[in-house]
């Protein structure tokens, strides 16, 4: 290996982890993005999804052969991949429908592919390297996405959603044109864990959506708290015990036992039940916190010493089994809401963080032995063939800092900026609500997932806001969903419409119900979550229900979700008998939401049964349909009152989710 000077090994050092960085951030972006795009996939049916994304993350391995079109992995290959990926990345912002489809699942494919080349020319430095670049990229990722209210710029029209990928493009290309001379590379056992890691930090503690989702608290609070995570990586991965032959050998096994726990405390507290003291809070930011922290410690452990000259076919190799790292827990995960896995679905994502430990403890023994095999080397190269990291510390320690500055001024501008953002235009469009009549609309979301495919939540808040609804019934409201595209729908509609809110989480807390109403109709009291029985499953369904005030007569509103597979007539009815029997009706009353059961089916004969009338039936069009959103066949989405009468019920054709919303005029006594 060609040694290189201490002054240009730092400057060297410093380039690589800004360039992991920026590259980080865009694969990060690009994972989120190809969600919903699977998404689209699935409905053609499940194994046709699966096979969609399992091949496209793959594909990662083919794409490093076409990036190193040289056998030996360095600065030429690492330019021509970062230079494609940018360009990419632009096609999937400029694209739309099924083009956007097939460049955006290209792009993610390629984003691992140089992720994996830009990490195997750092790891000539070190594993710490490595650890530090792709963390401080994930935390770059979190405020990013925080800044953008969570909506991610590749879904958002006008020039302004370009600056992003446009100024994150620009510094990963002039990055990597100052490495283009680098040499070859060495080997490094372990780049294929950069998958499962990166697959990890994007579901949980880069995801500022996923920890509001799971402690309840604003996204404003929720965010910053990522930062803590961030700074103690930042300087973890600077001390010595993050290099593996240094530490003693009993900290393998509490590395497995800690992310083990910490991963299990922050999905076993998706389980619990409504905790007004504050506990489940404090279980998952402190695991969270462990998560964000032991994660990138063993990632730095588990990437070992060079072993031999670094080929194409070997890097294709691992970038094929990092994107199935990336992948198969996110399905896996979210196929269990389809197809029950027969253990609960958290124990995947608690799998892939002992794995990572895991795989650390091994590599600490092949460091061991590489360690006395490599005797009387070089000793500005060290033992390992690697640069000293004592050689770069100071510029190192430098462009941590600058990282996480970076993060820390985005997320703490965003904290100032979100409680008071998008609050103006629809409220003062809304009309006031008059002599006790007002407009509802009840409609399911589909986790924020058009038919596009596409993320359209501005379009979403113009279809509610242009309906003049002084009441909004949701279902399938995302918070933090990768498949999803990760956004916080319930604070981005809550603060877009400038309405009163009240959301229930169903599922793993990443998605529920939420009912919103103008400031007009009170702030709303009596606030009750109904959890339903699980039956045959294979979601937890919930409901939520909120008293309101209309000129002076209370509203009981619930918004409700109950099981989807056409089959499950039993566990329907079980969950509408325990809504009804938590919610007793008395006085005027309102229940809407996706029931996943047609006209004549027993379901709606239970609700009728109970004293409530179908809004469609009496004052609309029986014939109408709202599923799917592009040929409607069915009628599933229902509004159901008592103490009230309906008129002006219809369905809109709008196809922003695969539901379309009904609306109807209210009028109270």
């Amino acid at each position: 290996m060609t040694d290189i000077s201490p002054p240009v090994a730092a400057r060297t050092a410093a380039r690589l982890v800004l360039l992991l960085a920026v590259v980080t951030a865009l694969t990060a972006d690009l994972v989120r993005t190809s969600g919903p795009l699977i998404d689209q996939a699935f409905t053609a049916g499940v194994v046709q999804a699966g096979v969609t994304a399992v091949g496209t993350y793959a594909a990662a391995g083919a794409l490093v052969a076409l990036v190193c079109l040289r056998r030996q992995v360095a600065g030429p290959a690492l330019l021509t991949g970062v230079v494609s990926l940018v360009v990419l990345r632009l096609a999937v912002q400029a694209t739309h429908g099924s083009a956007r489809f097939v460049v955006g699942l290209v792009a993610v494919a390629l984003a691992l592919a140089v992720l994996v080349v830009t990490a195997a020319v750092a790891a000539r430095v070190s594993g710490r390297v490595v650890a530090a670049g792709v963390s401080g990229g994930l935390a770059l990722a979190a405020a990013l996405t925080l800044a953008w209210s969570t909506w991610d710029p590749v879904w958002r029209p006008g020039v302004v959603a370009w600056l992003t990928p446009v100024l994150l493009g620009g510094v990963a290309v002039l990055l990597a044109r100052g490495l283009r001379r680098l040499p070859a590379a060495p080997a490094v056992r372990g780049l294929w864990l950069l998958g499962p890691f990166v697959g990890l930090a994007v579901m949980t503690v880069a995801n500022p959506a996923f920890l509001a989702s799971q402690t309840g608290l604003p996204l404003w609070v929720a965010g910053p708290l990522l930062l803590v995570p961030a700074v103690l990586v930042a300087v973890v991965l600077v001390l010595p015990v993050a290099r593996a032959p240094r530490t003693p050998a009993w900290t393998d096994g509490l590395l497995v036992v800690v992310l083990g726990s910490a991963s299990a405390g922050v999905f076993a507290a998706a389980t619990w039940p409504h905790d007004p003291s504050g506990w489940r809070t404090v279980l998952v930011c402190l695991s969270l916190l462990v998560l964000a922290v032991g994660a990138p410690l063993a990632l730095a452990r588990a990437l070992t010493r060079p072993v031999h000259d670094q080929s194409a076919a070997r890097l294709a190799g691992a970038a094929a089994c990092a994107g199935l790292g990336v992948i198969v827990p996110l399905l896996v995960y979210q196929l269990d809401y389809d197809v029950p896995l027969g253990v609960p679905n958290a124990v995947v994502p608690v799998l892939v963080a002992v794995l990572l430990s895991l795989m650390a403890a091994r590599a600490r023994s092949r460091a061991r032995a590489s360690e006395r095999d490599a005797v009387g080397t070089d000793e500005l190269d060290g033992a390992d063939g690697t640069v000293e990291l004592s050689t770069v510390g100071a510029p190192l320690r430098a462009q941590l800092v600058l990282v996480t500055l970076t993060c820390a001024l985005l997320v703490v501008g965003t904290a100032v900026v979100l409680p008071s953002s998008g609050t103006g235009t629809p409220a003062d469009e809304r009309p006031p609500v008059a002599d006790g009549t007002l407009q509802v609309l009840d409609w399911n979301l589909h986790y924020g997932v058009s038919t596009g495919p596409g993320v359209e939540l501005d379009e979403m808040v113009d279809v509610i806001a242009g309906s003049g609804a002084q009441l909004v019934t949701l279902q399938e409201v995302s918070r933090g969903w990768v498949m999803g595209g990760g956004s916080d729908m319930a604070t981005y509609l809550e603060q877009r419409l400038g309405m009163h809110s009240a959301f229930v989480p169903a599922a793993d807390r990443q998605f529920g119900n939420m009912v919103l109403w103008d400031e007009s109709l009170g702030d709303g009291t009596d606030v009750d979550p109904t959890a339903l029985p699980y039956g045959a499953g294979p979601q937890r369904r919930s409901a939520v229900s909120v008293t309101l005030d209309v000129d002076g007569t209370p509203l009981r509103v619930t918004s409700v979700h109950l099981q989807h597979r056409m089959g499950n007539i039993d566990t329907r009815l079980d969950q509408i008998a325990a809504l009804l029997d938590a919610e007793p009706v008395v006085g005027a009353r309102l229940v809407a939401g996706d029931l996943n059961a047609e006209p004549g089916w027993p379901e709606v004969a239970l609700f009728e049964a109970a004293g409530l009338t179908s809004a469609v039936d009496e004052a609309g069009d029986p014939l109408s349909s709202t599923f799917p959103s592009d040929a409607p066949s069915s009628r599933i989405d229902w509004i159901f009152g008592a103490g009230v009468s309906f008129s002006d019920v219809e369905v809109l054709d709008v196809r922003q989710s695969d539901h379309r919303p009904l609306v109807a005029t209210v009028s109270l006594p």
